[in-house]
């Protein structure tokens, strides 16, 4: 193998095998453990009606019109309003959920959405955490304090006997799926070939789908909270397994200079998947020869921006990115990220493409996390909670297998539109036809589950995407960015929601102006389907020249075309 091959063309050359499976398994199992933890709420504490328990006495009686207060005679014979302190639950339905267990109804009713609340904010925190982690320890360190972590506090849940260390291990459980989320999705995406990619991105969502559903049903058989949370966390200790047996990402070895490291991991893939690969393959060599390449496009990215009479989008007027013949060998730019703490976020917004990139992702993403969390909000006509649960897990199977060819056959961007696009018709029809007074139950949940299908695809479409536009040096910081703005998308849906609630049309349309307005700032956005995924900020720039200098000289072959041509 030429040393002048990249790592993509290594990746290909030793193809997917034992080696690749590893890394697919764990993140496939992570996304499998997910489903309980973020709409387990529905289960684990669904609200039922209740009413107050009455002490069996001649001097109480229950309060007409009220389900938190009873009349109580005094000695005297005067009545007065006493506060319920016990309550009976209507388990028809759910024989034990945490509001039962804890009464978190009338004056504590306010505790109950904490329990979904605290694990959201959980998350938020975790985003960032996971940044920080998989840029300064790696993705196996995260992957593995993840695993750990999330295996410990879903114990502390199932056994705690107090309602403080339940929401405190709900929270906990929050930040540290946010981290497991990103880099096992993270890790898997870097150590698979360009060929290979579209198939695990969009695959990566089938286990949830999956789980979703296998979720309904045991929620359907076992009624009682803490042993459906028990037997839904299984997924959690086969990732304990998992998680021993992998690797660090070659990428961000090579990227942060521990080549010896990466040299023996991709030694190791060698003989794995192609154990009969030719035995003079200088896989040393290769690592050495990228990391000199990356060094030599950031210097000469470096000495075009502080050219003179060059306005290029980063900082140099601070001399940052002028090249001193002082660096260190394995220099890379302030613009990729590496320097202080802050670097790495500032480094998204720092150059004009990286800045483009990272506010049409986030502005996207968001307004797309609205519509995907809003559906189902939408659509609580459904009589049975575990059968809504399971169709929606059932819509999401057939593009799980399906995205990942069509996307690999005609690209990211035009799936992404037409989908967000077709999302957005479907919804606008469906707040037409109920401001028209026009119900038809059939009707109405045919046009919303099918815009779910659309944005459910682009979402799962964007779970691929999104790291292909970061370069490796900023990846867990895109990532970051990408999950932050989804959380944000997430936490305006109820809002929309609830506050229309006598106003039907309002939260389709609403949402179907989301997606379109999402998919069109897909135009910031380049297409990224067969591409090497870029290692730092001077292949994106490398990238775009070539697109451009493409774009021309089409353009010139055609206006030389007679049909150009004046007559």
């Amino acid at each position: 193998m030429s040393t002048t091959d990249g790592l993509d063309d290594f990746l290909t050359k030793v193809g997917t095998g034992k080696w690749n499976y590893l890394f697919i398994a764990t993140s496939f199992t992570y996304s499998g453990a997910l489903p309980v933890f973020l709409i387990g709420n529905e289960f684990l504490n669904a609200v039922t009606s209740y009413s107050c328990d009455i002490p069996n006495n001649n001097r109480t009686r229950p309060m007409n019109g009220s389900q938190c207060e009873m009349i109580e005679e005094d000695s005297n014979g005067y009545e007065k309003i006493m506060p319920c302190e016990k309550w009976i639950y209507d388990t028809s339905v759910f024989h034990s959920t945490v509001t039962m267990d804890w009464n978190l109804v009338c004056e504590r009713a306010w505790l109950s959405p904490l329990f979904q609340t605290i694990y959201s904010v959980g998350c938020f925190l975790g985003v960032i955490l996971a940044a920080i982690t998989s840029d300064r320890y790696g993705r196996r360190w995260s992957i593995r304090a993840g695993s750990v972590f999330t295996a410990g506090f879903t114990i502390v849940l199932l056994i705690s006997p107090w309602l403080w260390l339940i929401m405190l291990a709900r929270f906990l459980l929050g930040i540290f799926n946010a981290i497991l989320n990103g880099n096992a999705f993270m890790i898997s995406m870097e150590v698979c070939s360009p060929s290979m990619r579209p198939i695990v991105g969009i695959l990566y969502s089938l286990p949830y789908a999956l789980m979703v559903i296998g979720l309904s049903g045991l929620a359907y058989w076992i009624r009682e909270w803490r042993l459906l949370q028990a037997v839904t966390s299984w997924p959690c200790l086969l990732l304990l397994v998992l998680v021993c047996f992998i690797d660090e990402s070659p990428r961000w070895l090579i990227v942060k200079g521990h080549l010896e490291e990466a040299v023996q991991i991709l030694q190791r893939a060698v003989r794995l998947n192609q154990p009969k690969f030719p035995q003079d393959l200088d896989v040393s060599a290769l690592v050495y020869s990228i990391r000199q390449r990356q060094n030599e496009r950031t210097s000469r990215l470096s000495q075009k921006d502080s050219a003179p009479g060059n306005t290029h989008d980063s900082f140099s007027s601070t001399g940052t990115n002028k090249m001193s013949l002082n660096k260190p060998d394995n220099y890379l730019d302030l613009d990729d990220g590496i320097g202080p703490w802050w670097a790495g976020p500032v480094a998204l917004v720092r150059t004009k493409i990286m800045a483009k990139v990272t506010l049409g992702l986030s502005g996207m993403v968001l307004l797309q996390g609205v519509v995907y969390l809003g559906l189902p909000l939408s659509s609580r006509s459904f009589k049975s909670p575990f059968l809504y649960i399971a169709l929606l897990g059932a819509l999401e199977i057939p593009l799980c297998i399906l995205a990942g060819p069509v996307t690999r056959r005609f690209g990211r961007k035009p799936i992404l539109g037409t989908c967000l696009t077709s999302c957005g018709i479907l919804l606008i029809l469906t707040a037409a036809l109920l401001l028209a007074d026009i119900k038809d139950e059939r009707v109405i949940m045919t046009l919303i589950l099918t815009g779910f299908l659309f944005v459910a695809t682009a979402y799962a479409v964007n779970i691929l995407y999104a790291p292909e536009l970061f370069p490796t040096t900023l990846r867990p910081w895109g990532t970051a960015a990408f999950v932050l703005s989804n959380y944000a998308g997430f936490s305006i849906s109820p809002i929309i929601v609830d506050y229309a609630e006598d106003l039907l049309w309002v939260p389709p349309a609403v949402m179907g102006a989301c997606s379109i307005v999402s998919g069109s700032l897909l135009f910031l956005l380049p297409e990224t389907n067969g591409r090497s995924l870029p290692e730092t900020i001077a292949d994106l720039h490398r990238a775009r020249e070539e697109e451009r200098n493409l774009k021309l000289s089409i353009y010139k072959k055609e206006s030389r075309s007679p049909y150009y041509q004046l007559d």
